[in-house]
């Protein structure tokens, strides 16, 4: 049975020309955005960036190919969440006790005094550390598992979401040079994937899992709002759950090829990145 698939546009392509189409429009653009501005409040800016990863998947030494879209959205706690104020004080008493000696029945009177000085007063922030929260979609067409049965290629794509420390300068480099550092996941799934099982024509359709990346990237101001960056990052993907569906109805996969193909899917690989970043002060106005 032959199965046919429509190319669907990039999704991907499609938000990053809906965004830089927005900022060319200038002023009229952003008197339209200014009554959801608040909204957007602590959207600080956006990026696009493309990755080239090797792993096992990576056959013959060709790389998986990824395109990303994400938005900046913080960062928080630069200043610290905690304030902490810090007083030296000085207190003095003093007792004192009055009273008439010219007779041995004279009242007394007892009296005591109580001085407080204050020195100095410092408040602070604690903590120095800023956090970026990204979030965006990831597309590949180009992943790779090495499985029996199993396509060479089939796209696999998701929400990306990240969580940065940064920026920190680096010594001895230019101001405009800065890294971050961070965790981040996508959630992806596999859906109705071809195989051939034997003569067999399967699917494959997987759960949906959340794939752990570890990233590291280098950013470079070329323009007040605009910076391009390198990238490197871990990711470990895997699908635990796998079921399998003969196409035609009346098919049934036999137990014994059932047995060959693979219970999970696995795929550990290194990623490199370039991309380009811009900040909102030119999307939303009044940032």
């Amino acid at each position: 049975m032959t199965m046919r698939r429509r190319s669907r546009p990039s999704w991907v392509a499609s938000v990053a020309l809906l965004v830089i189409t927005s900022m060319a429009l200038g002023r009229p653009a952003g008197a339209q955005l200014h009554g959801i501005a608040p909204t957007f409040g602590n959207l600080s800016g956006a990026a696009i960036w493309g990755s080239a990863g090797f792993g096992q998947g990576s056959k013959n030494g060709r790389p998986l190919f990824r395109e990303t879209f994400a938005a900046f959205y913080g960062p928080f706690g630069g200043r610290g969440d905690t304030v902490v104020t810090v007083t030296q004080t000085t207190s003095d008493s003093t007792d004192s006790t009055i009273g008439d000696g010219s007779a041995s029945g004279s009242p007394r009177v007892y009296r005591r005094a109580r001085i407080t000085r204050q020195r100095n007063s410092e408040t602070k922030h604690l903590g120095n550390g800023k956090v970026t929260l990204v979030v965006g979609y990831q597309h590949s067409t180009s992943y790779r598992f090495d499985a029996p049965h199993f396509p060479e290629m089939v796209p696999l794509g998701g929400i990306f979401v990240a969580s940065l420390l940064g920026p920190y300068p680096l010594p001895l480099a230019s101001r405009r040079l800065a890294w971050y550092a961070g965790v981040a996941g996508t959630v992806s799934r596999l859906s109705r994937i071809a195989i051939r099982a034997d003569t067999i024509a399967a699917e494959l359709t997987t759960e949906r899992t959340l794939a752990p990346e570890a990233m590291l990237m280098l950013m470079y101001r070329v323009a007040p709002s605009y910076r391009v960056f390198l990238g490197a990052s871990y990711q470990y993907l895997r699908f635990g759950s796998l079921t399998y569906r003969a196409v035609q109805p009346e098919d049934r996969i036999p137990a014994t090829i059932l047995a060959t193909l693979p219970e999970s899917l696995e795929l550990r690989s290194v990623h490199l990145s370039l991309g380009f970043s811009f900040t909102a002060s030119g999307l939303i106005p009044g940032r």
